[in-house]
């Protein structure tokens, strides 16, 4: 991972227009790499304070622990708290502030919250219990002990991606299904961390040295083969696409082996909508796999669209109009945000907000106001009100009602 991690090939940043939220803002945020950031995160200094698993600095956390695994403006958010502290660093190591231009900080942040989507390494303890409590042993064998209905699990031992594994789970899940029932062995469900816990087993007793990688999965290719395979007729995502299934931009949460786990076990009941629609069940490559759940788990990446009416309330919680104006109200000790150019879309904000914070604490510290600290969805909310004064993309508040607070983790 760390090799990947550091070394990743780079190619063009996520185009970026339109609000975040919402199927179009969706397809236009998914990377086509999710590591491409990685370069970034390299050549603007981030490693010399932030480690990733273990390779880095240690200033700052660990950002490989899933501290990330939140959607989009919460990183971004996340990153705007810490920003006092972070240029404290920055004058203490003499290192100027790393400025970013939207589609580079659209590339980190997707770099960032794709750290959280790996498991941490399987237990092979832990993934023998499984192999017993599972029935496993009734039809495969394993370093020539189990049951010789499916084929022996030693080449497995070979592959360091789960991928390998789930890819092989659900081409044949249907005869899988059909000879547990014959052999009256239960269905196994996995959760957690089943399945990674499982292939480190299957290494261990497999005794193989070689390793097999599969490459992160391109979320882009993935959102083709969504449509390709047939998923959308039963599945909506976010409200676009079929009724049959449940909302995957919705019910999906958790790292990629926790959305194949949720494949897994849902399989039978999706076997049966097909059959019932004429569907042929989508045979998946280890490749096709990668792209199609990195494509799902992105959904969580990007946030649901702001509030402007319980951005107003932020905006005057936070005092933001201490020092800027918005139409020409408030101070103007920084531009008026609703003129000022370069604030077209959330990336757009967020971005500026990072490149101009050195200058912002200074005059926060002069006008004695408090760095207003962004929890939850606020920044989200915030963005959208400001666009909706500049006449930009955003879900109008109801205008019925007075906004009730948004609830959510720091």
């Amino acid at each position: 991972m760390v090799g990947l991690v550091l070394f990743a090939g780079v190619g063009p940043g996520a185009g970026v227009r339109q609000a975040v939220g919402g199927h179009e803002g969706l397809s236009v945020l998914l990377p086509g790499n999710p590591l491409e950031g990685s370069r970034l995160f390299t050549g603007k200094g981030c490693l010399r304070c932030h480690a990733v698993h273990g390779v880095g600095g240690t200033t700052g956390p660990d950002l490989g622990r899933g501290l990330l695994n939140r959607p989009l403006l919460e990183i971004a958010g996340v990153m705007w708290n810490h920003s006092p502290g972070m240029e404290h660093v920055f004058q203490e190591k003499r290192i100027a502030r790393p400025k970013f231009e939207p589609q580079e900080m659209a590339s980190l942040l997707s770099f960032l919250y794709y750290l959280g989507s790996l498991d941490p390494p399987g237990d092979a303890a832990a993934g023998a219990r499984l192999f017993r409590q599972k029935g496993c042993q009734t039809c495969h064998a394993l370093a020539g002990k189990g049951g010789s209905v499916g084929p022996e699990l030693d080449k497995y031992s070979r592959y360091a991606s789960p991928l390998y594994l789930t890819a092989a789970l659900w081409k044949r899940g249907q005869a899988m299904a059909e000879t547990m029932q014959a052999q009256r062995v239960p269905r196994p469900t996995f959760e957690g961390n089943d399945i990674p816990d499982l292939l480190a087993f299957i290494r261990s007793a497999g005794g193989g040295t070689e390793r097999v990688y599969v490459a992160p999965g391109n979320p882009k290719r993935g959102e083709e083969l969504f449509t390709e395979k047939r998923c959308v007729e039963c599945h909506s995502i976010r409200g676009h696409g079929g009724k049959v299934g449940p909302d995957l931009g919705m019910r999906l949460k958790g790292s990629l082996m926790r959305i194949t786990g949720f494949m897994w076990n849902k399989g039978p009941k999706m076997w049966a909508k097909m059959a019932e629609r004429g569907i042929t069940v989508p045979s998946l490559t280890e490749v096709e796999m990668a792209d199609l759940i990195s494509y799902l788990y992105f959904f969580q990446f990007i946030d649901p669209p702001g509030d402007a009416g319980r951005g107003q309330l932020v905006y005057r919680e936070k005092r933001c109009g201490t020092c800027h104006a918005l139409r020409g109200v408030g101070e103007k000790v920084g531009p008026d945000l609703a003129t000022v150019e370069k604030l077209d879309t959330p990336l757009a904000v967020i971005t500026e907000m990072w490149n101009h914070a050195s200058k912002m604490e200074e005059k926060m510290t002069e006008e004695n106001v408090a760095w207003p600290v962004l929890k939850g969805g606020e920044t989200a909310d915030l963005i959208a009100h400001l666009l909706s004064m500049r006449g930009g993309p955003t879900q109008p508040a109801g205008a019925a009602k007075e906004p009730e607070p948004r609830r959510g983790r720091p």
